[in-house]
């Protein structure tokens, strides 16, 4: 074993041992899809769960089908190229596991009154998720009548289509999909509270659970995006955490392997799903190296973590700094082009016109790789200030503002989002999603009273699990 692989392997543990830790000490607040909660499920999966993979692996190549430019489609730890990115990496990752022991709320603070907060109202919850997976269902109505109908949009690029219907209808599009997508957050924001409350015993109503497993696979096939059966995922498997859930916990670790598959094979077809069948054979002979360690990368978004592995050692060299000029973005967002024509980029967008010049696409480098493009070594000092920045807005949620449950797990989604895509993006959605969630006035009735009225169904009371807590 090389020395570099030794050093890696004990930054490995000393960040899986100060995540574990750090996450025990959040454990017992009492809403489990808080924004800190978020953000680090976020850095875990997606940022340091890839290293590992990278790290046991010696490195990765991802393979030529994917057609990855060679500037980031390679990683190889046994150079000593990537110690400087490691270094940053751990760094980075470490002081905001750290932070969190340090300067998180004491538990002392932390009400103990022996039941979760807040009780939810589950029809206002059901009437939530109807009225969102309605405006889903009208949304695909539309898109599938634009492609020119549904063979036409079956056989049509999911990503380029959205290309297509900017060019279209311009700024009015980009509001609208703005507006799309807090929706379906909304819909996955909600799902998973309706989820904490079936894991807590608050509801048996398993149909709903149906439903929901139901619409967010229907997004999936629509939009051709995964991210959002990922983040009920990890919002799922969260909640199962902070209520001890275990045996559950185990039967999904068993089902894992299947899913990561389904997952896996689905980033290669769902650029043509009319021609379904003969995309899966085509990715069952192909050449994908090896196919665990592939699934795994393409699971958690590896390919992110790579190209962040390459940021550190090109920003500053080879490209410049962007000075906080995609933050920007979230600010000049409300400026049509015709009135701003310079307006800057999001992130993802700037970095593939960086890695990928030529091609029609987006790429991700986590929000550590977009405040190193933004700041350098800097970095490694503000990805903990912002941890410390979600844990207070995390206790205000929970003590301090009224009507917070549904903010709170919209936040927890985006939080959760951001560690992997950018940060404007994950703010500009909030802020469609805060108007969406004013305008129908659904946080208003959602939380029932602190103690269960007199009356309320059996649903709602105190369950024995947590009675003897």
């Amino acid at each position: 074993m090389s020395l570099l692989k030794i050093v890696y392997i004990f930054f490995l543990a000393t960040l899986f041992c100060a995540y574990w830790a750090a996450l025990g000490h959040l454990r017992d607040r009492r809403v489990p899809l808080s924004p800190i909660l978020g953000w680090m499920v976020g850095l875990g999966y997606f940022i340091l769960v890839p290293l590992a993979i990278l790290v046991l692996n010696g490195g990765y190549s991802i393979p030529e089908i994917i057609g990855a430019n060679d500037r980031y489609a390679s990683v190889d730890l046994a150079s000593k190229t990537y110690f400087l990115p490691m270094t940053v990496i751990w760094l980075a990752l470490l002081l905001s596991f750290l932070s969190v022991l340090l300067f998180a709320p004491p538990r002392e603070q932390v009400p103990a009154d022996g039941r979760p907060w807040p009780w939810l109202n589950e029809q206002t919850l059901k009437r939530i998720l109807l009225i969102t997976s309605g405006l889903s269902l009208l949304d695909y109505v539309f898109e599938v009548h634009m492609a020119g109908g549904m063979e036409a949009f079956l056989v049509s690029h999911w990503y380029l289509r959205q290309d297509e219907l900017f060019a279209r209808f311009g700024d009015v599009y980009v509001f609208y999909s703005r507006a799309s997508l807090a929706n379906q957050i909304i819909f996955a924001a909600s799902a998973a509270l309706f989820a904490g409350m079936y894991l807590r015993g608050q509801t048996r109503n398993w149909r709903v659970m149906v439903f929901i497993a139901f619409a967010l696979i229907t997004q999936m096939v629509m939009s051709g995006n995964r991210i959002f059966v990922a983040l009920f995922g990890l919002a799922f498997l969260t909640s199962c955490w902070a209520y001890g859930r275990k045996q559950l916990m185990l039967k999904l670790l068993i089902l894992s392997p299947v899913v990561l598959l389904v997952f896996s094979v689905w980033a290669y077809v769902r650029h043509n799903l009319g021609g379904l069948g003969e995309e899966i054979a085509t990715h069952a002979q192909a050449d994908v190296g090896n196919r665990v360690t592939t699934t795994l990368i393409d699971t958690t978004e590896g390919s992110c973590v790579m190209i962040l592995l390459h940021m550190v050692n090109d920003f500053g060299s080879k490209f410049d700094y962007l000075y906080g000029i995609s933050y920007s973005k979230a600010v000049t967002f409300v400026l049509p082009r015709r009135i701003y024509p310079s307006k800057p980029d999001n992130f993802p967008t700037v970095l593939a016109q960086l890695y990928e010049p030529g091609e029609i696409t987006s790429l991700g480098a986590t929000q550590l790789g977009e405040l190193y493009a933004n700041f350098g070594v800097l970095s490694v000092l503000l990805l903990p200030i912002i941890t410390v920045g979600l844990m207070r807005l995390s206790n205000r949620l929970t003590f301090g503002m009224e009507n917070s449950a549904l903010i709170s797990a919209v936040l927890f989604l985006l939080v959760l989002w951001s560690t992997l895509a950018s940060f404007e993006d994950s703010f500009i959605t909030f802020a469609f999603a805060l108007l969406l969630i004013r305008i129908f006035r659904w946080g208003r009735n959602l939380p029932l009273p602190a103690n269960c009225p007199k009356g309320c169904s059996r649903a709602f009371a105190v369950p024995k699990y947590y009675l003897t807590k």
